[in-house]
C-alpha cells in the first residue's frame, strides 16, 4: 500500500504546486532582455549549379566507363571532394564540405544539380560552381583512364587471337584434312572476327559521358526565423504562460512525490493497514511537550481524547474474564516520535480521576522520557542493584508523581542493559498488579527494539499508537503483524497527529447558575470586569 493517489497526493503537497507556479509567473513577468527584443531574422544564400548531359547514348550509359546514377556519389565522396577543399582553400575537412552539397541527377531530362546553402552569396556561388567543374573534369580524366585500359586489353587480346589463329593455320597446312585443326581454326578464326570488330569499334567513336552547364550558379537569400518561436512581448502574458507551466510542473512534481511517499497520511490508509478501527483521535495541537495533558479542570479537545481513550480502554476490560488483580494497559507504536510516551502518562492521569490507584511503568529504557510526564524531580531510588529487585517489595520501587493517586516505576537509574530493565520490569509486574487498581505501561518502539516483545504477553488490553504524516507504511504491517503473532489481548488503534477538526463545544461560555452580582470566572465580562478592576486601582 502506498500514497500514490493522484487526488491525495495533490491535496497533501499543494504547497509545492502553489509555489513552483508562483516561481514559474514571477520569472515569467521578468523584464525581456534587449538583445533578445531586437534579435532579427537571420539570412542564408542557397545556390544552385545545373548541368545537362551531352549525349542521349551516354544517358542510357550503354557502353560508357561511369553509369550517370554514379554521378551524384562521386560528386560527394572520394576525390572530388579533396580538390575541391584544395582549389577553394576550404579550413575544414573535406567530408565536411561535402555534407554542405547536395548533388542530383534526373534520368528523364538528363539534367544534374550542384546545390548548397551557405551565410554568404559569394561563398554559396564559388562552392557550387567549384563542385561542377571539378566534378566534369573528374568525369572525364577518370572516362580517359577507363577507355584507355579498355582499348590496351582489346589490342591485347586482337594480338593473342592473330598468333593462336597463324600457329592453328600452320598446323593444318601440314596435315591437311584433319578434322580436329580445322574445327579449331574455324572457332579461333570467329574469336577473332569478334574481338576485330570489337576493336574497331572501341577505337572509331568511344562512348563518354559528358556534362555542359546550362546554367552557372547565382545566389538566392533564405529567410529563416533565428532562435526559433519568439517569446511573447508582454509581460502579463509571459507570466501567464510562466504561471501556467510552474501549475504543470508543480502537480507533476507532487504526484511524484506521493508515488516514493512511504509513510502513512490518511485516517483510513492506517485503519487499512492495521486492520482495524480508529477508537480514538488524538489532534495536534500547540501545547507543552512536557507534563500532563489530562489535570484538573482542564477540558478541552486535546485532554478529552485521553479521557475517551480511557473510557474505551475500561469498556474493554469490563467485557473480559474477571481477575483479582489491576488490569494492565500496554503503550506501542511503530516507531519512534510518534506520541506514545505522553499517550501513557495521560491515559494513566485520566485513569487517576475515576479514582484508581494507577501505576505508569516506563521500558523504554533507550530513551526515558516517562518521568518527564509526571514525576516532581529525578527519580530517586533505593541503592541496589538489578538483581536485588526480585528480593525486596515491589511498592519500595515506586516513585512519587505530580499525581496522588498516580505512581511510577521506571528502572532506568539502575547500572543494567535495556533488555534486563525490561525483563526485570517485568518480573515485578504480577507483584504491583495485586496493590493496584490499573497499571499503564510505555513501551520502547515495536519495529526498532526487541525489548517490548517482553511486555506484549503480559497485557490485558494493547494501545497501539499510530502517528499521521510519521509512522511508516512498512513498520506499521510489521508491527501489527509481530502483536497478532504473540498475543490475542484486545488491541485499541490511536491516531495521533491529526489536524484538529473545529468543535463549538469548547467555545461555549458558562451557562452554569450563579448569585446575583457574581460573574464566572474565564468569561469575557470576567476579564472586562478584572482589567476594570486594575486600572481603577492603579489610577
Amino acid at each position: 500500500m502506498n500514497n500514490s493517489t493522484a487526488l491525495g497526493a495533490i491535496r497533501r503537497r499543494w504547497w509545492v504546486i502553489i509555489l513552483l507556479a508562483g516561481i514559474g509567473a514571477a520569472l515569467g513577468a521578468l523584464p525581456q532582455p534587449a538583445r533578445v527584443e531586437q534579435q532579427s531574422k537571420l539570412t542564408r544564400y542557397t545556390a544552385t549549379h545545373t548541368l545537362l548531359v551531352n549525349n542521349t547514348d551516354a544517358l542510357q550509359g550503354a557502353g560508357t566507363a561511369i553509369s550517370p546514377n554514379q554521378v551524384p556519389l562521386l560528386a560527394t565522396t572520394g576525390e572530388v571532394p579533396k580538390r575541391v577543399a584544395e582549389k577553394i582553400q576550404f579550413a575544414g575537412n573535406s567530408a565536411l564540405l561535402a555534407s554542405q552539397v547536395t548533388v542530383a541527377f534526373d534520368p528523364q531530362t538528363g539534367a544534374l544539380t550542384v546545390v548548397t546553402t551557405q551565410d554568404s552569396a559569394p561563398q554559396a556561388e564559388l562552392v557550387a560552381n567549384t563542385f561542377a567543374d571539378v566534378l566534369n573534369s573528374y568525369l572525364a580524366e577518370r572516362q580517359d583512364i577507363v577507355y584507355q585500359g579498355r582499348l590496351a586489353a582489346s589490342s591485347t587480346r586482337l594480338d593473342v587471337l592473330k598468333k593462336h589463329l597463324e600457329d592453328l593455320s600452320s598446323q593444318l597446312a601440314l596435315a591437311k584434312g584433319d578434322p580436329i585443326l580445322t574445327a579449331q581454326v574455324d572457332a579461333v578464326s570467329r574469336q577473332y572476327s569478334v574481338a576485330f570488330e570489337q576493336n574497331q569499334l572501341l577505337t572509331s567513336s568511344p562512348p563518354v559521358l559528358a556534362f555542359t552547364t546550362l546554367q552557372r550558379a547565382e545566389a538566392v537569400p533564405l529567410v529563416q526565423a533565428g532562435g526559433g518561436l519568439s517569446a511573447p512581448r508582454s509581460r502579463t502574458t509571459r507570466g501567464l504562460l510562466g504561471l501556467v507551466t510552474g501549475l504543470a510542473v508543480g502537480v507533476g512534481v507532487a504526484l511524484l512525490l506521493g508515488l516514493l511517499d512511504r509513510r502513512i497520511r490518511t485516517r483510513e490508509q492506517a485503519e487499512a493497514i492495521m486492520g482495524m478501527r480508529a477508537r480514538v483521535l488524538i489532534p495536534r495541537v500547540k501545547t507543552d511537550r512536557r507534563g500532563l495533558v489530562v489535570t484538573n479542570g482542564r477540558h478541552d479537545a486535546l485532554s478529552d481524547s485521553y479521557r475517551t481513550l480511557r473510557n474505551v480502554v475500561d469498556f474493554i476490560q469490563g467485557s473480559l474474564e474477571p481477575v483479582d488483580r489491576a488490569r494492565i494497559t500496554v503503550v506501542v507504536s511503530p516507531g519512534p516520535a510518534e506520541g506514545k510516551t505522553s499517550m501513557a502518562a495521560n491515559l494513566a492521569a485520566a485513569m487517576v480521576e475515576t479514582g484508581q490507584h494507577t501505576i505508569v511503568v516506563n521500558t523504554d529504557f533507550r530513551r526515558p522520557r516517562l518521568a518527564g510526564f509526571v514525576a516532581e524531580g529525578p527519580i530517586v531510588l533505593l541503592p541496589i542493584e538489578l538483581e536485588d529487585v526480585d528480593t525486596l517489595d515491589p511498592r519500595l520501587l515506586l516513585a512519587d508523581t505530580v499525581e496522588p493517586n498516580l505512581a511510577l516505576l521506571d528502572l532506568s537509574t539502575l547500572n543494567a542493559s535495556a533488555g534486563e530493565l525490561v525483563r526485570a520490569t517485568a518480573h515485578v509486574l504480577p507483584k504491583l498488579a495485586e496493590s493496584a487498581d490499573a497499571i499503564v505501561v510505555d513501551t520502547s518502539p515495536v519495529g526498532a527494539t526487541a525489548e517490548v516483545l517482553e511486555m506484549v504477553p503480559l497485557a490485558d488490553v494493547i494501545v497501539v499508537v499510530v502517528r499521521i504524516g510519521s509512522t511508516s507504511i512498512n513498520t506499521a504491517v510489521r508491527t501489527i503483524a509481530i502483536l497478532r503473532d504473540l498475543t490475542t489481548a484486545p488491541m485499541v488503534l490511536v491516531l495521533t497527529g491529526l489536524k484538529p477538526e473545529r468543535n463549538t463545544y469548547y467555545e461555549y461560555a458558562d451557562r452554569r447558575p450563579v448569585e446575583r452580582g457574581v460573574i464566572p470566572s474565564g468569561t469575557r465580562a470576567a476579564r472586562r470586569t478584572t482589567w476594570r478592576r486594575h486600572r481603577e486601582k492603579v489610577g
